[in-house]
């Protein structure tokens, strides 16, 4: 029994000797941490041994009983400080989840994740000056806001993610993105509410990361037939190489409706890109898109006329309200928007019961070199007048003499990264952009008018990108347009008929967005 004994003492004291060593030499740890500060070696409430009684092994036992309960005692001192450990790291964890900075704006966020917040953010302020050529327009020169966005994103509950932002354009606020979206699978995604419709490259990227000031003549034209942003909703499938989208769509939510307009116009809206080759600094970018709309907003037009009764004679202003049902009216600026005169109009298009959009798009990335290009066709389908057709497109080159090449992501234009930063003091001077665009919108449809309606431009351009989010722009323009509305000469140029308005736009822009 004794032997017994004795052997369990020294078992016990062997398991017990490296947890006291362990703790033989100091460590030395900050004063003003405190995160790391080890506990005494030496606990407060230490056992005493009992008193010698004259038998070694109960002797032994007494020292091995006393050992013991200093070891429990200096375990339940550890599992305390581990536990203030553990929740001091877990506040810096909050801290570090709710202020994560991956960008100019801050991302907020909760510690798993599950709720985050962010603000978002554009602004472009430009300057134009203009020089008419032919037509005697007189063109304003000056600055402009040409858009001051801001508004925020962020997720919900893990999975749910939503936007909501305004922007403030020419002296008038209106609401842009408001929606949801939900992954039902990891490559299909839903979202609902105001958003931009599926349609074309230009429309589709967002307009602080295409390559020129202003989209393609086409691009805007037909877009507001039936596209840019509608409330509604659309499903997108995306992987690495595809993007399809298909959505049912409403007005926008700027649309007034009252008892003498009609009821909502809506339309399906639809685009297919495919990016056979889409690596680091080359890209092979193929897409069609379309759409479908109908019930279009009516038109008011006012007259006035006098009407004389009476003996003797009086005269009475009468003033006459006519509702045309289901106007659609084409009209576009010259590739600049300081100056609001547009360059080519077809007027008020009545009894229009439905208009049918197609278009192809294109681009080819080769290190900095890169082409881009896309056309539209729209018909417009009339209760008992005509149906008429128009048609539009651009085709543009770009070259980054400082070596960048453009990129892609998920079937529309990506953000553009300098090699180096504008960083003077490190010799970084950012990354520039040459390109040039020709643009054509051809609005002529004898059916509706016996004239000619075309418009076309030249533009030259440079992009000098100071960082990812800030840029500064240059274009020069030059444009022409058959029987525009910039031509205001009382006769054609003598001996050739021609009403065409001829002009060149010198406009700058400083943009910052995040």
């Amino acid at each position: 029994m004794k032997n017994y004994l004795l052997l369990s003492g020294v078992a016990l004291l062997a398991l017990a000797t490296p947890a006291t060593a362990q703790n033989d030499t100091p460590q030395a740890y900050p004063e003003s941490s405190g995160l790391d500060t080890p506990v005494d070696d030496k606990p407060a409430n230490q056992a005493e041994a009992a008193a010698p009684t004259g038998d070694p092994v109960l002797d032994r036992l007494n020292q091995l009983e006393a050992r013991v309960k200093e070891l429990e005692a200096r375990n339940a001192e550890l599992e305390a400080h581990s536990s203030e450990v553990e929740t001091r790291v877990q506040n810096v964890e909050v801290r570090a989840a709710t202020a994560v900075q991956p960008g100019p704006a801050p991302t907020f966020a909760d510690v798993n994740g599950n709720f985050t917040f962010k603000p978002r953010g554009t602004l472009q302020l430009d300057y134009a000056g203009y020089s008419s050529r032919r037509g005697n327009y007189d063109f304003n020169n000056g600055t402009d806001i040409r858009r001051a966005r801001f508004g925020f994103e962020g997720t919900a509950f893990k999975n749910f993610k939503w936007r909501l932002d305004a922007e403030y354009v020419k002296n008038s606020v209106n609401l842009l993105d408001a929606y949801i979206q939900y992954p039902l699978t990891n490559k299909l995604t839903l979202t609902v509410g105001q958003h931009k419709a599926p349609y074309g490259l230009e429309a589709n990227t967002t307009d602080a990361l295409n390559t020129f000031l202003e989209r393609g003549m086409a691009s805007n034209a037909f877009g507001a037939v039936g596209a840019e942003r509608r409330v509604g909703a659309s499903l997108t499938y995306a992987t690495d190489h595809i993007n399809a989208s298909v959505g049912l769509f409403g007005s926008g939510e700027a649309i007034i409706r009252n008892a003498s307009s009609p009821d909502e116009g809506y339309g399906i809206n639809g685009r297919f890109v495919w990016e056979p080759i889409n690596d680091t600094d080359k890209l092979v970018h193929l897409g069609v898109s379309g759409y479908r709309a109908t019930n279009f907003q009516a038109v008011t037009t006012t007259t006035q006329s006098v009407t004389i009764s009476g003996t003797p004679p009086t005269g009475r202003l009468v003033t006459t309200n006519v509702v045309t049902p289901n106007v659609v009216r084409l009209s576009e600026r010259p590739n600049s928007r300081v100056d609001g005169g547009v360059i080519v109009d077809t007027g008020n298009i009545a009894n229009v019961d439905n208009a049918t959009f197609l278009g192809a798009e294109a681009a080819l990335v080769k290190g900095p070199f890169s082409l881009q290009g896309e056309y539209g066709h729209l018909s417009l389908d009339r209760v008992g007048s005509p149906n008429l057709d128009f048609d539009g497109f651009y085709v543009f080159g770009s070259w980054f003499i400082t070596g960048e090449s453009r990129t892609f992501k998920n079937g529309v234009v990506d953000r553009l990264k300098p090699f180096k930063d504008f960083e003077p003091g490190s010799g970084g001077i950012g990354a520039i952009e040459l390109a040039v665009r020709y643009d054509q919108l051809d609005l002529t449809d004898k059916k509706l008018s016996p004239l000619a309606r075309k418009a076309k431009s030249w533009t030259g351009g440079v992009n000098w990108y100071l960082n990812p989010n800030t840029r500064l722009i240059f274009n020069y323009i030059r444009f022409s347009g058959e029987n525009s509305p910039l031509y205001v000469l009382p006769t054609p140029v003598a001996g050739t008929g021609s009403r065409t308005a001829k002009g060149d736009a010198y406009q700058t822009r400083l943009q910052f967005d995040f």
